[in-house]
């Protein structure tokens, strides 16, 4: 029996694919790190999937990450880095696979939301960092345990030292301790602290939430929110005024008309009484 053009051009199910699952939501995408055998600790098969999730859902206005288990991601498989064959080169303009996953994250025009269960630890603080935004649960706790056998948080130093306080990264970073929760959200490093059994449903509530509003505005929006967060007073007004400019570019017509519906009356989410 011959095979319809569909059936012949489904690719098979691979072991791989089911180390990051994506679970499609209309404009937003549930990814959920799958190694709970190893606390969701990212090995390279793990990072490759990673990144292809993150092309599956390219079209997603909102992205929640989350991990299966009592983790939400340990951070690189060091059992699998400290066991792997010394490279004969390195070259110089070739970037680590962990660093080009939090690159890829940082450039996909979604917006992330984490949903932090569990343990967060090295790599997964970057993680939760390199969000937009993040709901802990109550058993949640974050960490850099990296100084605590002799090494420096390549990622997770500078996202933490990027994102709270420097009192606080320093707590975080030279004490190697592990914050909980409540502690992570003084801090900032998470928005919201909920009941465990009600980590993704609000992280999803979020999502969809998020996920109402124009995806040109969204995508731009995201950009500029990582690009002003480096610049000074006059380049940051620049930068924004070019980057409303774009997306009124882009928009065309459907930015004219949501103005139109202001003046009108009709008023949006955080926008009049």
């Amino acid at each position: 029996m011959a095979m319809s053009s569909e059936t012949s051009t489904t690719k098979p199910h691979t072991p791989e694919q089911d180390l990051v699952l994506v679970d499609a939501r209309g404009d937003y995408a549930v990814m959920t790190i799958n190694r709970p055998e190893k606390r969701n600790a990212m090995s390279s098969a793990a990072q490759r999937r990673f990144r292809a999730a993150l092309a599956e859902t390219v079209d997603k206005k909102v992205v929640v990450l989350t991990g299966t288990g009592p983790s939400f991601c340990a951070g690189v498989d060091l059992v699998e880095v400290r066991s792997a064959p010394r490279p004969t080169s390195r070259p110089s303009q070739t970037p680590l696979s962990w660093t080009q996953c939090q690159a890829d994250l940082r450039a996909h025009p979604a917006i992330f939301v984490a949903a932090v269960n569990g343990f967060a630890l090295g790599g997964g603080s970057t993680l939760i960092n390199n969000c937009e935004l993040a709901v802990a649960a109550e058993s949640a706790t974050i960490g850099a345990p990296e100084m605590g056998f002799g090494a420096w948080p390549v990622q997770a130093g500078p996202a933490m030292i990027k994102r709270v306080l420097p009192k606080h990264a320093a707590e975080i970073v030279f004490m190697a301790k592990r914050v909980d929760a409540a502690t992570a959200l003084r801090m900032g490093l998470v928005n919201e602290v909920v009941p465990d059994d009600r980590l993704l449903d609000r992280a999803c509530e979020i999502a969809a939430h998020i996920a109402g509003f124009d995806a040109i505005a969204l995508d731009w929006g995201k950009k500029a929110y990582h690009q002003l967060q480096g610049l000074d007073w006059d380049d940051a007004l620049d930068y924004s005024t070019y980057t409303s400019s774009i997306i009124g570019q882009e928009q065309g017509v459907a930015s004219a008309a949501g103005l139109d519906r202001f003046a009108a009356g009709h008023r949006g989410s955080g926008q009049g009484a």
